[in-house]
């Protein structure tokens, strides 16, 4: 199989698609849905709604009829009455949007596309980011919601008064707080009717919807002209109940601490704050944002969104790729995962220009067996944070420096990418301390023991067999264990100003003063406000301090599921737990950070497994180019299996 453009196939030319006419009941009594089906053009189709939902059990007992006509594409079904069976989600949603006296024509797509129809299949989901976008409105249905009419009319009233606008960054305002506050219980007066707990409450459970983690639904309502949210007799514009439940987040963060914050608890919070930014973006223009969107999206994807087929975990995402992209995929459902995968990974590194896929390339146990090692197995979370955690493509990393990316399309049948590069070293020792069960309660000291690692790492340059390692200082030795641990703060371009990670003396002072800056903390004021008890610090050093210290709290998650190591050049580094010692570390051309490789007995020279990409101190922006003169016309070959 070669390496090149994915087609799945010629798809059907049809610019056609489904619409369903929910009828009125014939009478007050009937409790059976009536609907119609029927083939409209796309490029010309009549007023619609489209439906966002989960299919919630994918059992379908429950029954509707539907007035059929005939297919323009494969296998069609024979006009008259059916009897259609849905799942019990679906069924409430008829329920709840089917209209008194008028029909309603909506786009649903248990209904509207054959699931047991391949060719239709594939047609149909080559066409959903459009439908979406052409629909009068999407309408998301959360389900069926029990609550208080004076809830309702409270969270209603709340949106209605705060001044926030739709898809803006910067909604709130003290006015907005205030609202907040009384709307969920965080207010200078006793709560004592205890409403305000019951309405956070409410919205934390809807922030655990299964809708805000399905993958189509990413796609359905970034690309959404408007929308509205349907939960139970709860209705609310799009926009403003996103704005709504992420203003709740930070107040309800800011006030109880992250263990016990919505944020933090809910599985919902992280991609509705993506779908946030990703309608910010394609409402505001932004499209030199799109290529990274792809590969940051799949990687959101993979922690935090479901699907069914696991093939949808690329196909949601399509609406996401440039249309006149040559290397664009198509929906193909009679693939197997790791051919889909792989096309996926091909469309990344033509289409981005680079190898920042290969960020996402960690395996598990349960990673299909015939998936290439540098392919990521995007129906799994990664087993820790990338190197570029900020947003997967985008870093101040460039341990390649200027170079492009360049692969070869293989001859032989076995699925391998062929890439150039140079060897920077090996990995000679690796630290036996493996970084697991991070806990929020746990302190920076107890987290990243630099003493400990610090100890192992003298230890080891010690007893370099030439004797001819670098600088051994120990204030040297330990800045650069810190720094390395820290992965540089993995790339992130929100680095606070004062943080210079070339010489990380501020980051190692706010590290040896974790306990006066958490004794400092101690003291709470008469609202039971934590407030700085400034006895140890002037009140510049302790705001400048604890700044930095709230920060590495953020990063220092990055070495979860990881591992420290020193090269055969002395190098330190931070590698996932498949690192060995032995492996090679190589810089490829096109990629922002060194990689990890396993030489393949047997399989030739320059035959490669990839096992994950790395930091290494020292290398992260183009450093050994210069240093040891690197080009394009001396890279060496690297064929990955």
């Amino acid at each position: 199989m070669s390496l090149g453009p994915a087609k799945a196939g010629e798809m059907p030319s049809s610019r056609k698609f489904k619409l369903l006419e929910i009828l009125p009941p014939t009478n007050q009594s009937e409790e059976d849905i009536v609907c119609e089906l029927s083939w409209k053009m796309l490029d010309d189709p009549p007023e619609y709604e489209a439906l966002s939902y989960t299919w919630g059990t994918t059992t379908q007992d429950q029954s509707i009829r539907i007035r059929m006509t005939p297919s323009p594409m494969s296998s069609p079904p024979q006009p008259g009455t059916n009897v259609v069976h849905v799942t019990k989600h679906l069924l409430a949603a008829l329920r709840r949007f089917r209209q008194c006296t008028a029909q309603r024509t909506v786009w649903i797509d248990q209904l509207c596309i054959n699931q047991n129809d391949l060719v239709e299949k594939n047609a149909q989901v080559q066409l959903m980011a459009e439908i979406y976008q052409r629909a009068k409105r999407t309408v998301v249905w959360l389900g069926e919601l029990d609550v208080l009419d004076v809830d309702r009319e409270a969270i209603i009233n709340a949106t209605e008064c705060m001044n926030f606008r739709p898809v803006e960054r910067e909604y709130s305002t003290p006015e907005d707080q205030r609202i907040l506050k009384d709307l969920i219980g965080f207010r200078a007066q006793p709560d004592t009717n205890h409403s305000g707990q019951r309405r956070r409450k409410i919205l934390a459970e809807l922030l655990n919807r299964p809708w805000f983690t399905r993958a189509w639904v990413f796609q359905e309502v970034v690309v959404a002209q408007r929308g509205i949210v349907l939960c139970g007799s709860l209705e609310m514009d799009m926009d403003i109940f996103i704005n709504l439940l992420d203003g709740v987040c930070d107040l309800d963060f800011r006030e109880v601490g992250e263990s016990t914050s919505i944020m933090h608890s809910s599985k919902g919070y992280k991609p509705m704050f993506a779908i946030r930014e990703a309608r910010f973006e394609s409402r505001n223009g932004l499209s030199s944002t799109k290529k990274s969107r792809w590969l940051s999206t799949l990687w959101q994807a993979m922690s935090n969104l479901n699907a069914t087929n696991p093939r949808d975990k690329v196909y949601a995402f399509l609406a996401f790729v440039d249309s006149s992209d040559e290397h664009r995929i198509s929906p193909s459902y009679g693939k197997s995962i790791a051919s889909v995968y792989t096309d996926a990974a091909v469309q990344s590194i033509y289409s981005v220009g680079s190898l920042d896929v290969l960020e996402l390339a960690i395996k598990t146990t349960q990673s299909p067996e015939d998936l290439p090692s540098w392919v990521p197995d995007f129906s799994t979370p990664l087993p820790s944070l990338p190197f570029m955690t900020h947003n997967v493509g985008s870093t101040n990393f460039c341990a390649s420096s200027d170079s492009q990316y360049a692969v070869r399309t293989p001859v032989s049948d076995v699925i391998a990418l062929t890439t150039y590069g140079h060897i920077l070293s090996t990995v000679a020792s690796i630290h036996p301390r493996d970084f697991h069960n991070h806990r929020s309660s746990q302190t920076l000291q107890e987290w990243i023991s630099l003493a400990d690692v610090t100890a192992w790492v003298t230890s080891q340059l010690k007893n370099c067999s030439n004797g001819k390692s670098p600088d051994d200082r120990p204030s040297t030795v330990e800045t650069r264990v810190l720094r390395t641990l820290l992965a540089e703060g993995a790339g992130r371009d929100d680095t606070p100003d004062n943080l210079d990670f070339s010489d990380p003396e501020a980051i190692l002072e706010v590290y040896h003063n974790e306990p006066l800056l958490l004794s400092a903390q101690n003291t709470r004021n008469s609202n039971d406000k934590a407030v700085w008890n400034t006895d140890a610090f002037s009140a510049q050093t302790l705001k400048l301090q604890s700044s930095t210290y709230r920060w590495i709290q953020k990063i220092v998650k990055i070495m979860i599921n990881k591992k420290f190591f020193i090269s055969g050049g002395f190098n330190f580094g931070l590698a996932y737990e498949a690192v060995r010692e032995g492996d090679l570390i190589c810089i490829l051309q096109g990629s922002k950070t060194p990689s990890i490789l396993r030489r393949i007995r047997d399989a030739g020279d320059n035959h490669y497994r990839f096992v994950a990409q790395c930091y290494v101190d020292g290398c992260m922006r183009g450093e050994p180019y210069e240093e040891r003169g690197w080009s394009k016309e001396n890279a060496e070959t690297f064929v990955l299996i």
